[in-house]
């Protein structure tokens, strides 16, 4: 039998417009203060009650690389607020969000935050809100709006009576005792607890102990877990819960049935294989959940080739098919035991660790920078000699032409000594614009490399 559920509320909006802070206002929590840069990493849920009525929030990143998830979310949801900073007002991620929204079709309310501050502008907010086909109702349009303050609490009284208002003229239903379908909002792997996925009810109840299905069997729900930390037996209609002790990883934004027949969110196609030389710096990628997996795979940089990705701390077979493989590890949110970061410089495999999206995706921008230079030639080191202070590199041009201009790599075998430049070239006592092909001459690194003879050195521009 059909009963009024709980509505899932979606909070959308850019990043640091202080969707955070709303929910950590809401909740009377610290999780804002808690977050690495003070930006949302993953996607958080809970329930509370206002004016007698229980609501359950989404709290979605903001950041770019998370549109995925940000999409998600308005997906799941039955009303959306949309926070707008009053001091920036319309920003990249707004307008996406709006177009979330919009495919969705649920109804939503705009909270200007940071209203408080000298530097808002409400009217200018609204203007900018009807350039993108958002008309607020003091406009004459639709939309509900109301200025708020995340941070002192300012207008949330009236934000929470209007969303109350739209679930009265919109009550989403569900039937408890039909069949359980939830929707996958994040799985991660915890070194202690093992695999742990969240989700929220979207129809029937989710019952500890269930056998639970994603398509295929993916285990049972051994514990149920409440968004503050308290163990249940049962989780309701839109009801958010952790389920531990599944067997299988559901795909992030699928549905977990209690049987078999009850078909699962299809799978994007795989991609094939990548059979072009564009992709020159390989990767394995390791997360603390699916949806920052996914958020970071669907921003990397052409140049990237991801040999492998997973969710967890990094482990030594991920050092070992980074070896294999001729790939850096990149772990975001995750943890590199000492042990497997002992083994990754004994193998020479680097491991970048990051806590915050953009400064990974900056790095990686910065890295494949260098993945994408145009070799120019190759010269190997025959001789050293002193002259004066400098310790000069005898050589021998194998290929292409060098000159000072270019950037020079010192390789020992397959590992790369250091970048430099050459400060002086010549043959013999006359100086020269470039060395040729076959031709031998003297050079002098600055800054210096402890070069040895044996070594190669590679021009590239």
């Amino acid at each position: 039998m059909l009963q009024t559920r709980p509505p899932i509320v979606v909070i959308l909006g850019h990043v640091d417009h202080g969707k955070t802070t709303l929910l950590d206002f809401l909740r009377q929590t610290s999780i804002a203060s808690r977050e690495a840069g003070g930006i949302t990493q993953t996607i958080r849920s809970f329930q509370l009650t206002a004016n007698s009525r229980k609501l359950t929030f989404i709290d979605t990143p903001g950041h770019a690389a998370f549109s995925a998830m940000r999409s998600r979310g308005s997906q799941i949801a039955d009303i959306a607020v949309l926070v707008v900073a009053a001091d920036d007002g319309v920003m990249p991620q707004t307008k996406q969000s709006v177009e979330y929204i919009n495919q969705a079709q649920i109804p939503f309310i705009v909270a200007i935050n940071k209203s408080d501050l000298p530097s808002a502008n409400l009217d200018k907010v609204k203007t900018q809100l009807t350039d993108i086909g958002v008309v607020v109702e003091d406009f004459g349009g639709p939309v509900p709006c109301v200025p708020i303050s995340a941070k002192t609490g300012s207008g949330i009284p009236d934000l929470l009576e209007i969303i109350s208002l739209l679930s009265e003229l919109h009550p989403p239903q569900a039937d408890p005792d039909s069949p359980l379908q939830a929707v996958v909002l994040e799985t991660h792997l915890d070194s202690q607890k093992g695999l742990l996925a969240t989700v929220i009810v979207k129809n029937g109840t989710l019952h500890l102990g269930s056998q639970l299905y994603s398509g295929e069997p993916v285990g049972k729900a051994r514990a149920l877990t409440g968004p503050d930390g308290e163990l249940l037996k049962s989780a309701l209609p839109s009801q958010p819960v952790e389920i531990l002790g599944l067997s299988a990883v559901p795909e992030v934004g699928s549905i977990l049935a209690s049987a078999p027949s009850v078909p699962s969110h299809p799978k994007p196609s795989e991609a094939p294989p990548n059979t072009t030389n564009d992709k020159k710096f390989n990767l394995i990628l390791k997360t603390d959940t699916a949806g920052s997996l996914e958020a970071i795979a669907s921003s990397l940089p052409p140049a990237v080739s991801v040999l492998s990705s997973g969710t967890g701390d990094v482990g030594e077979s991920d050092v070992e098919f980074a070896k294999t493989g001729s790939a850096s590890i990149f772990a975001f949110n995750v943890k590199v035991p000492s042990s497997v970061a002992k083994l990754a410089e004994i193998e020479r495999i680097r491991i970048y660790s990051h806590k915050i999206i953009y400064e990974l995706l900056d790095e990686l921008n910065q890295l494949t920078k260098v993945t994408v230079e145009v070799f120019l030639a190759q010269a190997q080191i025959i001789a050293e000699f002193k002259i004066g202070q400098d310790r000069v590199a005898g050589l021998r041009v194998l290929e292409g032409e060098i000159s000072k201009s270019h950037k020079i790599r010192l390789l020992r075998g397959d590992s790369i000594i250091g970048e430099t430049r050459i400060k002086s070239l010549k043959s013999g006592k006359n100086d020269l614009i470039v060395a040729k092909s076959q031709q031998e001459f003297g050079a002098v690194f600055s800054p210096y490399l402890d070069f040895k003879i044996g070594d190669s050195i590679i021009a590239l521009q």
